[in-house]
């Protein structure tokens, strides 16, 4: 999804960023990131655009999944994801991050500021084994 497709899914439905922000249980900067295509918009998120529009907004079966995975409980879809990444220029030494699906952030381990995949090298996604 495009941040053009993005804004005109938000007319469509009403919305701003801001109310989308507010519905998805992201960070205000990243709606707007993705409103003007400084910040790719997740699969996630634009799947659930795509859900909103053809239900012609929020159905409450939608709001019970949306706050499902808000709260944590399984809904099917993965909200994170753990895999391997190496800081871009200043560290050779590879770790684990999880990466948040929904926001597109990465958290790595013993620090406190969110990292995007601009800064990062990605590796590969880390799988449990099976049971």
């Amino acid at each position: 999804m495009t941040a053009e497709e993005f804004q005109d899914a938000l007319g469509k439905l009403g919305y701003t960023p801001a109310s989308l922000a507010k519905l998805m249980g992201v960070d205000l900067r990243t709606a707007r990131r993705w409103s003007t295509g400084a910040k790719a918009i997740p699969e996630g998120v634009a799947a659930q655009l795509a859900a909103l529009l053809q239900a012609g907004g929020v159905t409450p079966e939608m709001a019970a999944g949306i706050e499902a995975m808000r709260s944590g409980e399984s809904t099917g879809q993965a909200i994170a994801r753990f895999v391997w990444v190496q800081r871009r220029g200043d560290d050779p030494h590879w770790t684990v991050a999880e990466h948040d699906l929904i926001s597109d952030v990465f958290y790595l381990p013993g620090r406190v500021e969110r990292f995007t995949i601009e800064e990062l090298v990605i590796g590969p996604v880390i799988v449990a084994p099976p049971e």
